[in-house]
């Protein structure tokens, strides 16, 4: 590339996740923004919102050459488009035809040989995974975490999906995204190691919530490089209307239909779950290392809370955040997931500075005991988020 300003190129750049990236990316200065889509006159609008170097150009991501098109020039190319499990690995090739780096905010569809030129390539820089895989690390900071610290980490979210979110959401379960109640123990991912469904007070929550554990890939990578004993993910579902939805699809339940109709579906019953309250995504993180600590027998635990009100524009700082770190060069060459490279106390302060109603809240001697955890009302089948 040029010694130009660096350019980087939002795809869906006016949608909920790419606009906020958009204005982050904006807000910092020191790069111009090339904001894509389908709907010109959208793109237009945006740019033109957010003032300074910023331009808009058309870019179908189900066209291999306009996507190629958009990508020219590019530094980087950050993908915000949805439904990105169907659009599968498009962009990314775009990128490395273009000899641009890349960004995703959602997983980049697996893994992949490095890009083309030795450039880099960042994935799963956003919400979760993304910015959930990054807990372990802030707990850990300052401490040596040794074979026997454990660690338990919880997303729980109430808020209405739209249509391409829960095409994402329902996809991604069958994308080796994660292994439903498994847990990380000594080097080793145990499936069946945990029971399923239960009614628990996860911190950031103003009631119990019902959670199910699912060891996500993100978590496995965390544990492995921070060398911890045990590790474990629950989702949590505030409502039940969008759990008993995901427990008729995968139960093979003949309503559940078609994939578009499950999506439908999802979107009903999330909205159903969100209606008159207000929605919220929390990420609560909690590592107990060995030693005496706060009760008999218990090692001492520190606590993390995000919780923030709108996940697209979380999903968007993320983004905005790794797409900064790779055009000013601070990442290294090749394929990397974001919660291993990305700074995690730089992420933390971009979503303090960018969305000030996001807070974060660490917590030292916490009693881990104090949770309560009683069998929930239904068990979900195995496999479901």
């Amino acid at each position: 590339m040029s010694g130009e300003t660096p350019l980087i190129g939002i795809l869906g750049g006016y949608g909920a996740v790419g606009a906020a990236a958009a204005r982050v990316l904006a807000a910092e200065g020191g790069f111009r923004l090339r904001i894509g889509g389908r709907d010109s006159e959208a793109a237009a609008r945006c740019a033109a919102a957010l003032g300074g170097p910023a331009e808009a150009s058309r870019a179908d991501a189900r066209s291999d050459a306009s996507l190629e098109r958009f990508a020219r020039d590019c530094d980087v190319l950050l993908h915000c488009a949805g439904p990105a499990y169907e659009l599968a690995d498009r962009p990314r090739r775009a990128a490395a035809a273009a000899g641009a780096d890349y960004v995703d905010v959602m997983d980049g569809c697996g893994p992949a040989a490095a890009p083309a030129g030795e450039r880099t390539a960042v994935l799963s820089a956003g919400l979760s995974p993304g910015l959930s895989g990054l807990l372990p690390r802030l707990l850990a900071e300052g401490r040596a975490p040794s074979g026997a610290a454990r660690f338990t980490g919880y997303y729980v979210s109430l808020g209405a999906f739209t249509r391409t979110g829960a095409m994402d959401y329902l996809l991604s379960l069958d994308r080796g995204y994660g292994t439903a109640r498994a847990q990380w123990r000594d080097g080793h991912v145990v499936r069946g190691a945990l029971r399923g469904a239960e009614e628990r007070v996860v911190a950031g929550v103003p009631h119990p919530v019902t959670v199910y554990p699912y060891l996500t890939q993100e978590l496995v990578g965390q544990a492995r490089d921070l060398g911890l004993a045990e590790a474990r993910w629950y989702s949590g579902f505030d409502g039940h209307h969008l759990f008993d939805a995901l427990n008729r699809g995968r139960s093979g339940d003949d309503r559940a239909g078609t994939l578009d109709a499950r999506a439908a579906g999802v979107v009903r019953a999330s909205t159903l779950d969100a209606l008159g309250r207000s929605p919220y995504h929390v990420l609560c993180g909690v590592l107990e290392l060995p030693g005496p600590g706060p009760g008999p027998d218990r090692a001492p635990a520190r606590r993390v809370v995000i919780r923030g009100a709108d996940g697209s524009a979380m999903t968007g700082v993320v983004g905005a955040v790794a797409a900064r770190e790779v055009a000013r060069g601070r990442v290294p060459r090749g394929v990397h997931r974001a919660a291993r490279v990305l700074p995690a106390r730089g992420v933390l302060d971009a979503l303090r500075r960018h969305l000030p109603g996001t807070t974060v809240t660490f917590s030292d001697d916490v009693d881990v005991s104090a949770a309560d955890v009683t069998p929930a009302a239904q068990v979900m089948e195995e496999g479901v988020l």
